[in-house]
């Protein structure tokens, strides 16, 4: 498909958005991807007035893709869809996205130790800490998947993709709908996949390792986006991109937390922890470090010599929105709101406090937690509000080659 030209008519009272080449990336990280709904709420109080979707290109990632499908889904109302969106996480509990009886997170528990000796039961029947079916239910009832196609064919999007981890071949896949003509790619453990987006793709990117089951898509088995993701942003990048905004769920601060006074060895649950924070944080900073590098060295060539095989190399405008608080912190006051099954797991994993907690972050969805994380990034959103306005509504630029 052909990028489609920015709408010819004026409008007097407000200013028409950049169309052509500006994308969205949204990351994942569990119940911490209510942060983005809070800075989608100031996008779209800065969008006011303005006509059409702010965002041709959107890419999703885990419980980033959530948020990514939805303005997918709803691309032809953009301000009306984050309404509804903010609406469903603030009134999100955790029955709503799995299963947390005691019995069944026991039972679970064991399957998974049990797993890791007996590896063929894990192909038989996927093993997971908890059963998310609920969310599947919850995704099917609010995410009209049949619309994506109907805003591409309407112009009201240009592309979308979200991104899972394919277990069985070991590759990171992005689906994706839209885009450049032939948009499909391939690089080292990472490809570009062409098909209708539908629930079991967003179930797949969601599905957070050993938390929740893999997904089955055909014959393989796939698990979350964030899994050997290495280049979050360049998806968007082959489908067009030259401006993206990024919104992780953690601060994209160079700074390190203060040690505790006594250090202690770490438990099976902080780790985890950390396994999990690389997952979905450390590859989105490491490409946006990347992005900004290589802007600079762009910068650096002559104008005359911004060419390479045959393709035209410019910089990529990027602006990063991220947490101003530290939102391991904003959890450690709200793990009470677990489930008890949960809370009793994760104590005795070594889950509560020290590092651990970072756990808890990703699977509090619960009204006050979530509530706290819209409103730190509505807060964030609107401290930025010049910022952005500026980023998205000023003239387009020709989009770059893929990187």
């Amino acid at each position: 498909m052909t990028t489609p030209t920015q709408d010819n008519a004026q409008d007097d009272r407000v200013e028409l958005p950049c169309r052509a080449n500006t994308a969205m990336v949204l990351p994942g990280g569990g119940a911490r991807a209510a942060y983005q709904v809070g800075v989608l709420k100031a996008l779209a109080e800065i969008h006011g007035k303005r006509p059409g979707n702010p965002f041709p290109i959107i890419a999703g990632t885990s419980a980033g893709g959530i948020n990514a499908t939805s303005l997918a889904a709803g691309a032809h109302h953009f301000t009306g869809t984050i309404k509804q969106l903010e609406l469903l996480w603030r009134e999100l509990s955790t029955d709503k996205i799995y299963r947390a009886d005691l019995f069944g997170v026991l039972r679970n528990a064991l399957r998974l130790a049990h797993s890791l000796f007996n590896p063929t039961k894990a192909v038989v029947k996927p093993v997971a800490l908890l059963d998310n079916s609920p969310l599947r239910k919850l995704l099917s009832e609010h995410i009209r998947f049949e619309n994506i196609s109907r805003n591409i064919l309407n112009r009201d999007l240009e592309a979308f993709c979200l991104t899972a981890m394919n277990y069985t071949e070991g590759v990171s896949e992005t689906f994706f709908q839209g885009g450049p003509q032939y948009a499909g790619w391939q690089r080292w453990r990472r490809q570009g996949v062409a098909t209708p987006i539908q629930l079991q793709h967003l179930m797949a990117s969601t599905a957070i390792p050993t938390i929740f089951p893999p997904a089955k898509i055909g014959r393989y088995f796939y698990g979350d986006g964030a899994l050997r993701q290495l280049t979050p942003i360049s998806p968007v990048i082959h489908l067009g991109a030259n401006r993206v905004l990024v919104i992780p769920a953690n601060g994209h601060k160079r700074q390190y937390p203060k040690l505790p006074k006594t250090i202690q060895s770490p438990g099976f649950g902080q780790i985890i922890g950390h396994l999990l924070n690389s997952a979905f944080i450390d590859s989105i900073e490491t490409d946006i470090e990347r992005l900004e590098r290589i802007n600079e060295l762009i910068r650096l060539i002559p104008v005359d010599d911004l060419s390479l095989m045959g393709k035209e190399l410019l910089p990529i405008d990027c602006m990063v929105v991220s947490p101003s608080e530290d939102i391991d912190r904003i959890a450690d006051e709200h793990v009470k709101e677990l489930p008890r099954s949960l809370r009793m797991f994760l104590s005795g994993s070594g889950s509560s406090g020290g590092g651990g907690v970072s756990i808890s972050s990703y699977l509090l969805f619960t009204p006050e937690y979530c509530g706290k994380l819209i409103d730190l990034g509505y807060r964030d959103g609107m401290a930025q509000r010049q910022e952005l306005t500026d980023f998205l509504y000023r003239p387009e630029t020709k989009a770059p080659a893929p990187k």
